[in-house]
């Protein structure tokens, strides 16, 4: 059963915007074993898009639109699918309603505009996940088409409600599915087949997906078969056997990013942090503060860039920083435990380095980078250098910290008992 995409939006062709919405489906496909035969990219042309359907569902079986399912004038989705299949168009009332009730609630008056998002051809099926964006499908003679919105957090929504589990069952009647995506970091691609390959007798019937995902490696595991639960106790199996065999460079589910799951450790076990960066620039404070309730254990941080910023707003004495310089192990230490008292957190993570592309030495090359982490016990510090540009090693370093943290938590709540 061979498939097609089609994306659509002038900021697609331009170049302005990747096309993120045809990369996620056609990767989901590959991994449900679901073949395409092609991915098209049209720009905002009625004419395109109703050929590009019509000489579509001549030769696929399925065919997934995303793009062009708004309110303006450039977007002609619905006008495109009810021209390629010679259908009318139709007002869903009760697509209607909800598209009225979503404003109201979101307190935006109405506009006859809107109106358009509720025309559908005739014949289709509304798609509704229960959020703000809504699509549709279809079959028109031996062809599924699934229209989706294009803004990608919509569009994959409603491809993993809707349109995978439809065509898993469309291609092997009965058929559940089983889908997890776990996230690493400290292991390239490589050597993460190379784990996979010694799990090889315990991985059998489950596709597997190996996708660099900086900084981090994500591994897809997919099962297909009629028991959900037996699919479920197999990949719980196969990541408990992965966790077995690399330890803690398993984060976890993609569902619950690296700040996430630091989050979690310190509010179970009643602590609190605060940071002190310099390189980094805010961007660890940015990721803290990016997950709701951070506020239950995160106390606060300084970007102190300059010398003298370490010195009035982290205490860092001011004779050290003339002997070690900025980009040191004792700065770095002394930012940490400046951050700690001056927030009284229980651990606190500090940052300095060289991100570059300036400003490095034979002695610390560009990709310098120190760490610190303060706890009630004391303060560690790691050298570590990095490769890249700019932004890389600034990512990297902030990762890093924040992972460091994670593996200190997990050991202290196995301690604890938590």
């Amino acid at each position: 059963m061979r498939g097609e995409i089609i994306t659509t939006g002038s900021e697609l062709i331009t170049g302005r915007v990747a096309d993120a919405n045809a990369c996620y489906a056609a990767r989901r496909l590959h991994e449900a074993c679901l073949s395409l035969q092609g991915i098209t990219i049209l720009g905002d042309d009625l004419h395109l898009l109703t050929d590009a359907i019509r000489r579509a569902v001549h030769r696929s079986r399925f065919i997934i639109i995303t793009g062009g399912l708004g309110p303006t004038d450039d977007d002609l989705t619905v006008a495109a699918a009810a021209q390629a299949l010679n259908l009318k168009l139709f007002l869903d009332e009760g697509l209607l309603a909800r598209i009225r009730r979503c404003l109201a609630e979101r307190h935006l008056p109405w506009q006859e505009r809107y109106a358009r998002l509720a025309l559908i051809p005739q014949g289709a099926t509304v798609l509704d996940p229960g959020g703000r964006a809504c699509g549709f499908s279809l079959r028109h003679h031996n062809s599924w088409l699934f229209f989706l919105p294009g803004v990608p957090q919509e569009m994959r929504l409603l491809f993993d409600a809707f349109v995978l589990p439809a065509l898993v069952n469309l291609a092997s009647p009965g058929q559940c599915l089983e889908h997890r995506t776990l996230h690493l970091f400290g292991l390239n691609e490589a050597q993460l087949q190379e784990v996979m390959a010694q799990l090889a007798p315990f991985s059998q019937g489950v596709a597997i997906g190996y996708y660099p995902n900086f900084p981090e490696t994500h591994l897809t595991l997919t099962a297909i078969g009629p028991s959900r639960p037996a699919l479920t106790a197999s990949l719980d199996r196969l990541t408990q056997l992965l966790a077995h065999k690399v330890g803690d460079t398993l984060i976890g589910p993609e569902a619950d990013t690296l700040e996430e799951l630091v989050g979690v450790r310190l509010r179970d076990l009643g602590l609190t942090l605060a940071v002190a960066e310099s390189c980094t620039g805010g961007l660890l404070c940015q990721r803290l503060t990016s997950v709701a309730g951070a506020s239950d254990y995160f106390l606060g941080g300084v970007v102190a860039y300059s010398n003298q910023a370490k010195i009035d707003l982290l205490r860092v004495p001011s004779h050290l920083l003339e002997k070690s310089g900025a980009v040191s192990a004792p700065t770095a230490e002394a930012m940490a435990k400046g951050a700690q008292e001056v927030f009284h957190a229980s651990f606190a993570l500090a940052v300095t380095g060289i991100a570059g592309p300036t400003g490095g030495s034979p002695q610390k090359p560009v990709g310098t980078v120190f760490l610190a982490l303060a706890n009630p016990q004391g303060v560690d510090t790691r050298r570590l250098h990095f490769h890249g540009d700019r932004e890389q090693v600034r990512i990297l370093a902030a990762q890093t910290a924040l992972d460091w943290l994670r593996r200190e938590l997990s050991h202290a709540a196995r301690l604890s008992g938590h």
